[in-house]
């Protein structure tokens, strides 16, 4: 079979995006850090000699039980980067709590958070169930290509290889991404060189067996005895996107991607900001003199912390196709009439509980749209030119079903759109 090399586009990623992956780092931090900043990408990192990129890595006599380490080592980084690395883990300790001290004071909130996608985003690829079920079940024969993956699980280890295509290559797989509500997609990320892959497998909702990852149509094509063999290659700006929406923090460019900094999921302080000053002072009764960092005054600033992930007009790629955006629910109500002439008062929060998993209980849904839309008259609103109009075709019927229905994304997951309009 003739193969050759796919050509991936590098994702657009608008600055804010980018900033969602290292947000809080703040003026405090990069006073600090700035002093140190280099190109990790161009590190002189002193790797172990018997060490090889993920392309290349041959196995050795007892690579079945032994996972080949691509961690990095504090001792072999520059003193420069060691020093950023300490100051680092300094502002984060110093400055973050925790979502289990949030709990003391806050029980409910902390509950409803547990119950929602946000709390599992991100999981240690050996930590899930996904990666036992796939140890016990042994291999994967992939839906596309002529290839089979087998699995080997460990402790502290879960290794993809692909003997026929690439003979001797062990991949580590670091991290399951997503929460598991729609699919969850492994990738691997080799510290010492700084790049990874997204594996061409995902779990998906319902189904027992493991599938062909969203998109990945495009990469049939591979070079043998190559990462692509695998999946999509990524680098280090797509890694720190990928940890930066599927986490509470993680480190800023100048220090290098490691599991050990990231602060796994979206936890309470992604969205409220480090508060680690408000839990020591309501320990004493003084929890307002903390103020948060982060502050939503209008509907709109609100929908920008949302959209650094969900994304808005700001970070979709200007050719992506309706059942892409699909997925960016920012950008489909921010072109809703609903939200053009709410005069800045409908945001994510108006429909969905910020802290609760997403409802779907549909007379619900379709309640919140009668609160707006129940035809009563309000001097002020209509001089602003908000009009509480009904339905004249069904003005009992499913509001959702005819003005924001499901779209089809990949395979069997469908998202609303969000773009509230007549079909």
């Amino acid at each position: 079979m003739s193969k050759k090399s796919a050509t991936i586009p590098f994702t657009v990623f608008s600055l804010r995006f980018l900033i969602a992956s290292v947000f809080l780092a703040g003026m405090v931090t990069w006073a600090v850090l700035g002093t140190a900043s280099v190109s990790i990408s161009h590190l002189d990192i002193d790797e172990d000699p018997k060490a090889t990129t993920l392309e290349a890595r041959a196995s050795s006599r007892d690579s079945r039980s032994a996972a080949p380490d691509r961690r990095l080592h504090e001792a072999n980084l520059p003193p420069r980067i060691r020093q950023s690395l300490m100051a680092w883990r300094e502002f984060v300790a110093n400055n973050f709590a925790g979502d289990e001290a949030c709990a003391e004071c806050h029980a409910a909130e902390y509950a409803a958070h547990q119950r929602s996608g946000h709390s599992r985003t991100l999981t240690l690829m050996t930590k899930s169930i996904l990666a036992s079920e796939l140890s016990e079940q042994g291999m994967h024969k992939d839906s596309r290509r002529e290839q089979e993956f087998t699995f080997t699980a460990t402790a502290d280890t879960f290794l993809v290889r692909d003997e026929a295509n690439a003979p001797g290559i062990a991949v580590p797989v670091t991290w399951l991404v997503g929460s598991g509500i729609h699919a969850q997609t492994p990738i691997a990320v080799d510290e010492l060189t700084q790049k990874g892959v997204e594996l061409r497998w995902s779990s998906f909702a319902g189904h027992v067996e493991v599938g062909l990852t969203p998109d990945h149509e495009r990469f049939d094509e591979f070079v043998p005895g190559s990462i692509e063999c695998f999946g999509r290659p990524l680098d280090a700006s797509d890694i720190r996107a990928c940890l930066g929406c599927h986490s509470t923090i993680a480190a800023p460019p100048s220090i290098p991607i490691m599991q050990s900094l990231v602060i796994a999921n979206v936890g309470c302080e992604r969205c409220h900001g480090p508060r680690k000053d408000h839990v020591d002072l309501a320990h004493h009764g003084f929890a307002e003199q903390a103020k948060p960092m982060l502050k939503y005054e209008n509907a709109e600033a609100y929908m920008d912390a949302c959209a650094a992930c969900h994304r808005d007009e700001n970070s979709v790629h200007p050719d992506a196709k309706a059942f892409e955006l699909a997925r960016f629910q920012p950008y489909g109500i921010k072109r809703s009439k609903c939200y053009l002439q709410s005069d800045g008062q409908l945001t994510c929060s108006t429909c969905h509980d910020p802290h609760d998993t997403v409802s779907h209980d549909r007379l619900r849904s379709i309640a919140q749209c009668v609160n707006c839309h129940d035809g009563a008259h309000d001097a002020g609103q209509e001089a602003a030119g908000i009009v509480k109009a009904i339905c004249s075709h069904e003005p009992s019927g499913d509001c959702i079903e005819c003005h924001m229905p499901a779209v089809e994304w990949a395979g069997e997951i469908s998202f609303h759109d969000h773009w509230i309009r007549v079909q």
